[in-house]
């Protein structure tokens, strides 16, 4: 036990996020408590073990960093630095969009994150204001790595049972390139991280995102009418 709970700071589809204070040092950490009954299909254990992997590959002052991992009978806990500013999302939500200056500062530490990761052949693939924290001290954190690639994976790993490619990320931020692709040309997902890039500064810049319909369906089927349309660099 070198850990004290303090409160529970969210919930996710395999577990919870808890406040912690490690008791030799007082620092305040997060801890992803995951149920091991929750991840019996092989999907499942991928995305957590592949979240476990990529954050002990990459340490970089913008990416979250993983300090330790527990693992007892029936849970495992990854214990991360904690960032108690909250996640862009709401933070958006609560401030709407942001000036010209505060963008960019948010922007560049984004693009600072992210370039880490590419340079060492790792894509996100889930890029979205949900997974951008901040500190506080406005410093950004890169989070959830469960979706997260290496680009010397094999090319059948990245096709569905019909040889297409597989449909990763976030309705609103997934990339022409991964929604297009029949699975007869190169899959680049460096470019589905920086589409979904674009996305989140239009939303930083007009508090709003690009692709709004009534439902959140319509507004999916709107996204893809449009991107298709406009799919100039095929």
């Amino acid at each position: 036990e070198y850990y004290c709970y303090v409160k529970v700071i969210g919930k996710g589809a395999f577990g919870i996020a808890t406040l912690g204070i490690h008791k030799l040092t007082g620092k305040h950490v997060a801890i992803k408590t995951i149920k091991k009954s929750y991840i019996k299909d092989e999907y499942s254990r991928r995305k957590v073990f592949q979240e476990i992997f990529v954050l002990k590959k990459i340490r970089h002052s913008n990416i979250i960093r993983l300090l330790e991992v527990f693992e007892t009978p029936k849970h495992i806990l990854l214990v991360m630095e904690y960032a108690n500013g909250g996640d862009l999302l709401h933070f958006v939500r609560n401030v709407g969009k942001l000036p010209e200056y505060d963008t960019k500062h948010i922007f560049r530490q984004i693009l600072y994150g992210l370039a880490h990761c590419h340079c060492r052949s790792v894509m996100h693939r889930d890029i979205k204001l949900d997974n951008i924290l901040l500190d506080d001290n406005f410093q950004v954190k890169l989070i959830d790595f469960g979706f997260a690639e290496e680009w010397s994976v094999n090319k059948a790993d990245m096709l569905d049972d019909w040889g297409k490619a597989k449909i990763m990320g976030t309705k609103g931020y997934i990339s022409p390139e991964l929604l297009f692709n029949d699975g007869n040309e190169p899959i680049w997902l460096k470019k589905c991280d920086i589409f979904a890039l674009g996305v989140i500064l239009f939303i930083l810049l007009k508090g709003v995102r690009p692709f709004k319909s009534p439902t959140r369906d319509d507004e999916y089927y709107q996204y893809l009418e449009v991107e298709k349309n406009n799919y100039f660099w095929k």
